[in-house]
């Protein structure tokens, strides 16, 4: 297989030419490569179907009679049992023999050439043979996007918390356009957020008229606001792309403001230009599906999250417990509850008043975060009191989780005035063991006060080790553990 290099600038595109004759595939693989297009040259049908199964060609060029070898007629046949959508222009020195339009209706071709016609007439089937190779590129590609969009809405509509769904966009878009150097900046974000994912990103938001970083990728990284990167006239052209609400695109960038209605809150950057319209077209498609989801998401947050400590409000709590007691029963897997009580706020609010006292109740529910794992449900549970659900986790290790948080709550120190105050908890710890019941002890009829009253019998254990821990000088960890009511 002879591959010669291209004399002029590239066109991007890709023929294979098969031709038995060697002066006319040298000559002819001259011609194509002055009009830019790399050109692998071939002269047997055999040779060419190697070639079109390892690399991707544009148009195929064959000469439908080859002495001694496969006819461009069965070359073409074979090529179409693997690939459908390399274009194909057959040649020949005999066109009389077999009409063009016969051929082209026998065969899935999209030209039929007469070497006696000339270069011209030869360019001129090339230039039609790759227009059609790229439209056919450009609704595959179409396709491939809209079912790439269609096969993650799912993902990105679940209910989560607004980092993780913005560093889910970043992979996202990267696939969609295969972009690398992205960030994201939206107009919310949740306080204590910390991204649990690969790449380094954070949360953002506008503040004070600044758009700072909410998620990021490649050289965009965490903890950074957008006016570290970018200059003053950027940042302004960045806010008039929002304030337009339309795609913008220059040499270095693409901008996709993400809008709902009329509110622009946010946007997707790439450091990328994307040219393509199609690509376009589904970037913003991409775009309204990421910002329904990001508003849906700040929603949730605003309905379900304890704006002071970053945790999950009592009445999510109540209905969490009752979710996953149904859970553990029908698993038969056990349910630990930690009931955490901040030892001496009241003393901080009355001496420094409540605006510390909300300082050290914020770095309570940052440590609570930090020191727990993302399936681990935390909660407060009423004002300086704080819950923790754990899943198939025994006492042992729930023990040992309650002494790191008080290991982590001892390195805060709210200060203020010249005075410090320390952090210290309590905290009292209830498992409810996987259930050994009978089937006539299992409850039939009313099934819902059954979990209810298990739910309160949790809870009051939890309750009573946390006194215990109180009663006994405080900043200490006791356990218990309880097995489920039995009926009947």
């Amino acid at each position: 297989m002879a591959r010669i290099k291209q004399k002029t600038a590239p066109s991007g595109m890709r023929i294979l030419l098969i031709d038995d004759q060697q002066d006319y595939l040298q000559s002819t693989t001259t011609l194509l490569q002055r009009e830019g297009h790399e050109v692998v040259g071939v002269t047997s049908g055999e040779e060419g179907l190697e070639s079109l199964k390892k690399e991707h060609f544009d148009l195929l060029l064959v000469d439908y009679y080859m002495p001694g070898g496969m006819t461009g007629e069965e070359v073409v046949k074979e090529l179409r049992g693997f690939n459908r959508h390399t274009q194909v222009i057959l040649q020949t020195g005999y066109a009389g023999e077999h009409p063009p339009r016969e051929m082209l209706k026998k065969l899935d071709i999209q030209g039929y050439h007469d070497k006696t016609d000339g270069p011209e007439k030869l360019l001129m089937w090339v230039e039609i043979g790759l227009k059609a190779a790229r439209t056919v590129q450009l609704l595959s590609r179409s396709k491939a996007g809209l079912k790439y969009i269609l096969d993650i809405t799912p993902e990105l509509h679940k209910i989560q918390q607004i980092h993780d769904i913005c560093q889910g966009i970043l992979y996202q878009v990267a696939g969609l356009v295969g972009i690398v150097n992205t960030f994201i900046a939206t107009s919310q974000m949740a306080a204590g957020d910390q991204p649990r994912l690969h790449l380094d990103g954070f949360v953002a938001t506008f503040e004070d008229s600044k758009l700072m970083i909410q998620a990021a990728t490649g050289k965009f990284n965490r903890g950074k606001e957008a006016t570290e990167y970018f200059s003053e006239s950027e940042l302004k052209e960045l806010h008039a792309v929002l304030k337009e609400k339309r795609i913008h695109i220059n040499q270095e960038k693409t901008i996709i403001p993400l809008v709902i209605g009329d509110e622009s809150f946010g946007c997707i950057y790439l450091d990328q230009p994307v040219y393509a319209p199609q690509d376009v077209e589904l970037l913003q498609v991409f775009a309204n599906q990421a910002a329904l989801a990001i508003q849906n998401a700040t929603l949730y947050e605003m309905a379900t999250l304890d704006p002071l400590t970053g945790v999950f409000v009592r009445r999510v709590f109540d209905r969490w417990l009752l979710r996953d007691l149904h859970t553990n029963f029908r698993d038969q897997t056990m349910l630990t509850l930690l009931m955490i009580d901040v030892d001496g706020l009241k003393a901080i609010n009355d001496s420094a008043g409540h605006l510390v006292g909300d300082k050290a109740l914020t770095a309570v529910g940052r440590v609570l975060m930090k020191a727990t794992r993302s399936t681990d449900f935390v909660s407060r549970y009423g004002g300086d009191e704080f819950a923790i659900l754990l899943s198939n986790t025994p006492v042992e290790k729930a023990k040992k989780l309650g002494e790191r948080i008080l290991s982590l709550l001892r390195e805060e120190v709210i200060e203020d005035k010249g005075k410090r105050f320390p952090l210290r908890a309590s905290i009292g710890i209830c498992c409810l063991k996987p259930h050994m019941l009978k089937q006539e002890e299992i409850p039939c009829q009313n099934i819902t006060a059954y979990f209810e009253n298990t739910a309160e019998l949790l809870v009051k254990k939890a309750d009573e080790m946390l006194y215990v821990s109180k009663s006994k000088g405080g900043e200490n960890v006791h356990a218990a553990e309880i097995s489920w009511p039995r009926c009947g």
